[in-house]
């Protein structure tokens, strides 16, 4: 609603620099903006290869399946135990159950197929990413967490025991060159001259690295390196990962660079005044570049 109060041109450049799982820049993608996407966790950036910079599905020429290639994996694929199964499901020892031993076995061998179609070069990196978002989108429906992967739930939620399916994502072509990126948002923002910069920051202390770990997990893989994983939720590190707009020392000043840095006629801001950094701030930041509109909307806490 605010955006269709700009006076920009159709077609305009729409950055989603913030892009988490891309529902934001799809939205825009079918409302024919040239649409940028960028976030720097790996299956975020997974979502906007396929979601915003891939116009068509992909055709696995070289596969030569003589089946689609999402029927290949649900039918043609059997699963088989290896580190989601092992590590995830309740199995063995095992006490964690984010998957079913019946989905995560699923997981660990359309994972693997996967990546040695990719190691072959039998897909291209595009059909690579497709395939990758296609299993996100799979687990995501089936996990036995409450939205967030922090815990997994102690008892079965009624959807986490359905079969695993993936499907073909729903791919928009809107005849723009649009582009996924996967940075540091205040090392790329004064890097693309842009209409409308679209902020959707973390707002509170809950690091994203470690709320949606298991499917960050999924999207690095486990090929060249098992990854080292702690605690009862089966944690990986992420300290590499940790933003510092969930860093209530840090937020303020991570926003302030990153609105000195940015090249956009518009910049578009969502936040929660419950947030680490308070309204008055946020004013005061935006402030500095121009003139200030605040929209409010009532949203329930949970």
């Amino acid at each position: 609603e605010v955006v269709t109060t700009l006076p920009i041109k159709k077609g305009a450049t729409f950055f989603d620099i913030f892009s988490g799982t891309t529902a934001v820049g799809h939205h825009f993608k079918k409302l024919g903006y040239t649409v940028y996407s960028n976030d720097f966790l790996e299956f975020a950036y997974s979502l906007a290869r396929t979601n915003i910079e891939t116009n068509t599905i992909p055709k696995f020429k070289k596969l030569n399946l003589g089946i689609d290639i999402i029927d290949h994996l649900n039918n043609n694929v059997k699963g088989k135990v290896g580190f989601i199964t092992k590590n995830y499901a309740p199995h063995g020892n095992n006490k964690r159950q984010y998957l079913s031993v019946e989905n995560a076995k699923k997981v660990d061998a359309v994972r693997e197929q996967i990546e040695k179609w990719k190691e072959s070069k039998s897909i291209s990196e595009t059909e690579y990413y497709y395939l990758l978002t296609s299993l996100i989108n799979a687990v995501s429906l089936v996990a036995n967490v409450t939205g967030t992967y922090a815990a997994f739930l102690k008892s079965w939620d009624r959807r986490a025991l359905k079969t695993m399916k993936l499907e073909h994502g729903d791919i928009v072509d809107n005849k723009k060159e649009n582009k996924a990126f996967h940075a540091d948002a205040n090392d790329l923002v004064g890097m693309h001259k842009v209409d409308v910069l679209y902020l959707d920051p973390p707002y509170n202390a809950r690091q994203f690295a470690s709320n949606y770990f298991f499917l960050e997990l999924i999207a690095e893989g486990w090929f060249k390196k098992i990854p080292e994983i702690y605690g009862n939720a089966g944690m990986r590190p992420y300290e590499d990962q940790k933003s510092d707009y969930s860093i209530s020392r840090k937020a303020a000043d991570a926003l302030s660079d990153l609105i000195a840095k940015a090249k956009a006629k518009y910049i578009l801001l969502s936040y929660n005044d419950e947030g680490i950094i308070p309204i008055p701030v946020l004013k005061q930041i935006l402030g500095t570049r121009g003139e200030v509109k605040e929209y409010t909307k009532e949203h329930k806490r949970y």
